[in-house]
């Protein structure tokens, strides 16, 4: 199978080695996952998220877009503010509360952060790209607001809005630090059907999986993906 390539093109080439580049999201696997054990306490009986495939999965589909520099996030009454780095004043933005659902703000009045990504994308015709928080890794501090970009010809600037969660302190977001996850898809059509039908294929998947004791989703059914 031929593989499709997905491209990430610094906007501007002075700093295209100076910020931490786009890279597979198997690559941003985080450390707890990484020291959990396979089996609780060595019992086979309890396997761990470690054994879960799909959860793997999710945790490494597509690509990580790194923070490209230090933030300083500081909440103030019922608003925040940003300093990057660099104090260039650019390097962030703000969605107005007006432009946002009411339910949506921590607090009243409050408005939505934008991080401002630094790559252009590009994706073979007929491909768009997922934006999303970055799945299966603990991030209390704020919640990316997912999007999806046709970015086969959306050759631009793709900024990140986000809703602030930590407000009881001023944190660090670290330069390198896992901001967005990109899934490229193919822009299929689908239509939906909904019945009872699939007994028979159920019950040989059942039948299959019995018949082994650890890693039977893995061993019998999983399809590896790719993403380099």
């Amino acid at each position: 199978m031929l593989s499709k390539k997905i491209t990430f093109c610094a906007v501007d080439k002075n700093f295209v080695d100076v910020w931490p580049h786009p890279k597979p999201a198997s690559k941003f696997i985080p450390d707890e996952y990484k020291k959990l054990p396979r089996f609780a306490n060595g019992n086979m009986h309890v396997p761990t998220l470690k054994t879960c495939i799909p959860f793997l999965d999710s945790l490494t589909a597509g690509y990580i877009i790194p923070f490209d520099q230090d933030y300083l996030v500081d909440p103030v009454e019922n608003d925040f503010s940003i300093t990057p780095a660099n104090r260039q004043v650019d390097d962030f933005g703000v969605h107005n509360q007006v432009q946002l659902p009411k339910n949506w703000q921590k607090v009243a009045g409050e408005n939505a952060g934008k991080f401002i990504n630094k790559w252009l994308i590009k994706t073979p015709p007929g491909y768009s790209c997922l934006f999303i928080k970055p799945m299966n890794r603990v991030e209390t501090r704020f919640d990316i607001i997912a999007g999806i970009v046709d970015t086969d010809d959306y050759i631009n600037t793709i900024n990140f809005p986000f809703i602030l969660n930590k407000r009881d302190e001023q944190f660090l977001i670290k330069k390198g630090e896992p901001m967005v996850q990109v899934i490229p898809f193919k822009r299929d059509s689908w239509k939906s059907w909904s019945g009872f039908y699939l007994e028979k294929m159920h019950s040989k998947v059942v039948k299959l999986l019995h018949s082994e004791w650890v890693d039977r989703y893995k061993k019998l059914i999983w399809k590896k993906k790719v993403f380099k």
